[in-house]
């Protein structure tokens, strides 16, 4: 069952990534309502964007994985993803008048996309196995 898991993933796992990035890109630049999850936390929504980032890096590394040559993949895919998180931030600021570009949410997301590359590489060689 698992290995069945595992082949459905492969075989979407390009359009999940385009789907998150998508999810990604309309929730950075529409107007979202503030989520007050009951939790008084300073700098909340710098988690989010780890976590968001986190999880865009993971997906993206593992529908990639077998599609760049492997001497330029995480440096591509890492940068790529960066970059992303970069444009997105600064289409904040010149397209909406409702949200604001903001360097620490860039550095957030920076974190989230190389604490999700050291995660893929600790988890990448047990996924090979199943």
């Amino acid at each position: 069952m698992l290995r069945d898991i595992k082949k459905l993933l492969e075989d979407n796992a390009l359009i999940l990534a385009i789907l998150a990035s998508i999810i990604i890109a309309v929730l950075s630049l529409t107007s979202v309502p503030k989520l007050n999850l009951g939790l008084d936390i300073k700098s909340g929504d710098k988690y989010l964007h780890f976590i968001a980032y986190f999880g865009l890096s993971v997906i993206w590394y593992f529908a990639l994985k077998d599609r760049i040559p492997k001497r330029v993949f995480k440096i591509n895919v890492t940068l790529g993803l960066i970059i992303y998180g970069i444009i997105l931030e600064g289409l904040q600021s010149g397209l909406t008048t409702y949200r604001t570009g903001d360097l620490y949410d860039a550095l957030a997301n920076t974190a989230g996309v190389i604490v999700g590359l050291i995660f893929f590489n600790t988890i990448i060689k047990w996924y090979r196995t199943i």
